[in-house]
């Protein structure tokens, strides 16, 4: 055993009675013997290994497959439930292809290119971008160093980069075209910035569409935090013509409406239409459940797998898929 305490390559030989090269053959999982080791001594080193708690050399087997094993999923906080859903899925798919998972947090878009460095300075192998942060990066420095890139939007087109459309403007401008048609007329849309995202041009499109203009003390920024979200709510429904629908860029901001619709007295839907974004779990359960708009069912799995045949193969002509939003009627709305 080493002076660290740390059980070395060494004593796992010796302890199968093996010289050092055969005991790194067999647990480096190399097949490029041309007479194949006999099974009794790969299970003896095996064996031994487990024993001793051998942990090996991970860096050392990484740079012989010229691989990192690892993926990153860059998000910009603050998470939600969607986001944990998409990491629990990754994790299960890397984990089945030998990888690990690791977070990007991308907390400011002028700090971005430090974010970016584990994945610009060829880092990982493979890298998800959530929403959002796809349109406003310049994500050309990342494809060069990086074997795989796959990117939630509904504009971006990079060669050789793979992207997952989910049609937000579309669905957004169907949710509030749904609450036009029900007959409300003063819908307030809640942001995560203010600026003109997809989901916001929906919510325009619709109220355009049925010959409204849109009223900009109806537009309000709120939906990335929940606190901010029930301040802003509270704020609307205290105004002498309050709203009585609200469309929220989150589900984050949708529970909020329902926190201030409570604390105001104000009933939903009866009084106030809820419509979040992103059809988390946590919609099906709130009081009263939450109308929203987003994927029917939070399965990555294809975006993930496709990921990975990327990395195998970075010459794969760019895949586009669709995992189209829709409006999951609920209670709320």
């Amino acid at each position: 055993m080493s002076r660290e305490g740390r059980t070395t390559l060494r004593d796992v030989a010796d302890a199968a009675g093996v010289s050092v090269a055969t005991c790194s053959y067999v647990l480096s999982g190399r097949a490029d013997r041309t007479t194949p080791l006999p099974e009794p001594t790969r299970k003896r080193v095996e064996e031994a290994a487990r024993r001793l708690g051998y942990k090996g050399n991970t860096a050392a087997r990484s740079l012989r497959r010229q691989r990192s094993e690892l993926i990153a999923i860059v998000y910009a906080p603050p998470v939600g439930p969607w986001l944990d859903h998409l990491t629990a899925q990754s994790e299960d798919i890397a984990a089945a292809h030998g990888y690990s998972v690791i977070g990007v947090p991308v907390r400011r878009l002028d700090r971005a290119a430090q974010s970016l460095r584990v994945i610009t300075r060829g880092h990982v192998d493979g890298a998800i971008f959530v929403g959002g942060l796809s349109d406003e990066l310049d994500l050309t420095a990342a494809r060069r160093s990086t074997r795989a890139l796959m990117a939630f939007s509904d504009t971006l087109e990079l060669p050789g980069v793979d992207v997952v459309r989910n049609n937000a403007r579309t669905a957004l401008a169907e949710a509030t075209a749904y609450l036009i048609e029900a007959g409300r007329t003063r819908i307030a849309f809640l942001s995560h910035t203010g600026a003109q995202e997809e989901r916001y041009l929906g919510y325009v499109d619709a109220l355009r569409q049925a010959g409204r203009e849109v009223d900009p003390g109806l537009v309000r920024i709120g939906a990335a935090a929940r606190e901010d979200a029930v301040r802003v709510v509270r704020e609307l429904l205290d105004t002498p013509n309050p709203p009585d629908a609200i469309v929220s860029e989150s589900d984050r901001g949708g529970f909020a409406a329902l926190q201030a619709a409570v604390d105001r007295g104000v009933k939903v839907p009866d009084d106030l239409a809820v419509i979040g974004t992103g059809n988390t779990r946590e919609a099906s359960y709130s009081q009263p459940p939450l109308t929203s708009v987003g994927m029917h069912q939070l399965d990555f799995t294809e975006m993930v797998e496709a990921l990975f045949a990327r990395i195998d193969d970075p010459a794969l002509p760019a895949r586009e898929l669709s995992m189209p939003w829709v409006l999951n009627h609920r209670a709320s709305a």
